[in-house]
């Protein structure tokens, strides 16, 4: 009954404009906490169980928070700070001092994003002129973001990650639960608050060899065109080759430890490699590391996604960028480290932490 429910959350970001939505949207989003998929715990009612699923799915590997994202046409359709619509996360989250300086917290994109033949301009509103350090720092880095983005005249599309099409099925839910708990571990997970859930998930299934690689997929009896890792082309892919042995993750290792001033990473397995932090001085280093560590796992199975599903061309240098930059943009911000800057991050100075 559970994966049944999940529908309700796929409409609820999905369908924008439905008479319900805009009345359960009335009678649970809080003035003061704003959340992207509202609720008020002391109000009984469907919409309060249709919310409580997102905890047991989260447990059984889907965050469907995370698992519904926007690709962004005409910008109708998608709220500019509380949807997904970038791979970093929603902008709320990402810039919490700038939301606070927005009139309409649920303003859509086409409301605050537009484009000419002179190039994208942006539409704020803000509470005051002036913003402070803080926000404007976050404005800054926001349009960094926004840079190398574009829009088109098509209707905004909605993206259900458990499915290669992208349609949100019932059944995508009821494949991830039935592999739930058939494979088991004496070690338990250390997990990081400094990125999101669905970062760490990654890395999380990845040790214990859950997610769906070819040969995983193969020994589930789905049919894939070949095995070959799709990164170098030499070897099986695997969750233990992706992520370790492949060059292409090997050389992103061996750049993340010289910019983070460590020793050259010898890994025999994925172990290895999210105990790297351990050895690190100080409690809020090795989160740190840790946490650039949760972040290039899950940069390298998405451009291995890409590759598979879109033809992308794998990009190191393109990939280890993400990583520095999304890395620091959840460090600063969930870390609450407002005085680290890009350029002390740049050079790996966690003093300013």
């Amino acid at each position: 009954m559970v994966y049944v429910l999940a529908k309700w959350w796929w409409r609820f970001k999905s369908e924008k404009s439905g008479l319900w939505r805009r009345i359960v949207w009335a009678i649970h989003q809080k003035a003061r906490t704003w959340n992207d998929v509202p609720v008020k715990n002391a109000m009984s009612g469907p919409w309060r169980n249709i919310y409580n699923i997102s905890q047991p799915l989260l447990e059984a590997n889907i965050d469907l928070k995370g698992a519904i994202t926007s690709v962004v046409g005409n910008g109708q359709n998608t709220y500019f700070w509380l949807d997904t619509w970038t791979e970093l996360g929603p902008f709320y989250l990402l810039f919490p001092d700038l939301f606070k300086m927005e009139v309409h917290k649920d303003c859509l994109v086409a409301e605050r994003w537009t484009t000419s033949s002179a190039g994208p301009a942006f539409n704020w509103a803000w509470v005051v002129t002036d913003l402070g350090q803080v926000a404007e720092d976050q404005l800054q880095q926001m349009l960094v973001v926004l840079n190398n983005r574009s829009r088109s005249m098509a209707p905004d599309s909605w993206i259900w990650q458990h499915e290669a099409n992208g349609s949100f099925s019932v059944a995508s839910i009821k494949r991830v639960l039935g592999s739930v708990g058939r494979t088991r571990t004496d070690k338990v997970f250390e997990w990081n608050s400094w990125v999101p859930k669905k970062i760490g998930i990654v890395a999380w299934r990845a040790e214990m060899e859950r997610l769906p690689t070819k040969c995983a997929l193969a020994r589930r009896n789905v049919a894939v065109p070949d095995r070959w890792c799709v990164l170098c082309g030499e070897y099986e892919e695997t969750c233990d080759h992706l992520f370790v042995s492949c060059h292409y993750s090997q050389s992103i290792w061996q750049n993340l430890a010289s910019w983070c001033r460590l020793q050259p990473i010898i890994a025999f397995g994925m172990n290895d490699l999210l105990t790297l932090h351990a050895s690190s001085l100080g409690p809020r280093k090795r989160k740190t590391i840790q946490a650039i560590v949760l972040v290039a796992f899950w940069s390298i199975w998405k451009v291995r996604n890409e590759v598979v599903f879109r033809q992308a061309v794998p990009n190191f240098t393109r990939t280890l960028d993400e990583i520095k930059s999304m890395a620091y943009l959840w460090i600063k911000n969930r870390s609450k480290a407002v005085s680290l800057t890009w350029e002390d991050w740049s050079r790996f100075n966690l003093t300013s932490m």
